[in-house]
């Protein structure tokens, strides 16, 4: 058996690659068309969350009980420690810089 890649050897490998690549793409743009792909899948746990999110999806197939938001709504970046206080207390720290 000869090391060398052969011609016909070369060809059928690249096709195979081309092959490949396009059917990884197809299945790309058709999860995220069907909405399997969250928001956040990008990161250190973006494949987990990713396939957790997507077989989730399939599997309940519109039957949520949770509430949906659109794409939109949901932030990456959680709120920190919600709302400020209105008590007229707050307010007068927050007037004076909080130097008190």
């Amino acid at each position: 058996m000869s090391k060398i890649l052969g011609r016909r050897s070369f060809i059928s490998a690249g096709l195979a690659t081309a092959a490949g690549a396009s059917g990884l793409g197809a299945a790309v743009y058709l999860a995220d068309r069907y909405g399997l792909v969250p928001p956040d899948h990008a990161g250190i746990v973006g494949v987990g969350e990713t396939l957790t999110y997507a077989s989730q999806r399939l599997i309940t197939s519109g039957h949520s009980l949770a509430r949906e938001f659109k794409r939109s709504d949901i932030s990456k970046i959680p709120t920190v420690n919600g709302w400020h206080p209105t008590d007229e207390k707050y307010l007068a720290l927050l007037a004076d810089g909080f130097k008190n």
